[in-house]
């Protein structure tokens, strides 16, 4: 059976978004040329990861990127400053509180049409 996937944009910025597709169980994560997508776990280890600056270290450039961070592919880093970090945070905080609401209101409806 084959997927269709239904991607929920929960935040936009003109940088990137952050949607979440429920069959897949899966947050993507576009800012500016990246995209990752994560699973739930996943998705919160790397809000946390990016705001407290965790395998990042300092790597000043002459276009203004400021942090590298290093992934799991070998000699493969991303470049980021502190304006994007910041952004990419705020989106961060911004998609998992509105998936809460969500994951909320859901439940409420579910339970409304049980007792009805």
């Amino acid at each position: 059976m084959e997927h269709q996937h239904q991607l929920k944009c929960l935040t936009q910025q003109e940088n990137g978004y952050i949607g979440y597709c429920a069959g897949c169980q899966s947050y993507n994560v576009a800012y500016k040329n990246m995209l990752f997508i994560l699973s739930d776990q996943e998705f919160s280890l790397f809000r946390q990861a990016i705001a407290d600056r965790v395998g990042m270290r300092p790597f000043y450039t002459m276009h203004g990127k400021e942090w590298l961070l290093k992934t799991p592919m070998p000699k493969y880093h991303l470049m980021l400053n502190d304006e994007e970090i910041e952004e990419l945070c705020q989106m961060m905080s911004d998609a998992e509180l509105l998936k809460e609401v969500d994951t909320i209101l859901q439940t409420s409806a579910e339970n409304n049409r049980q007792e009805n």
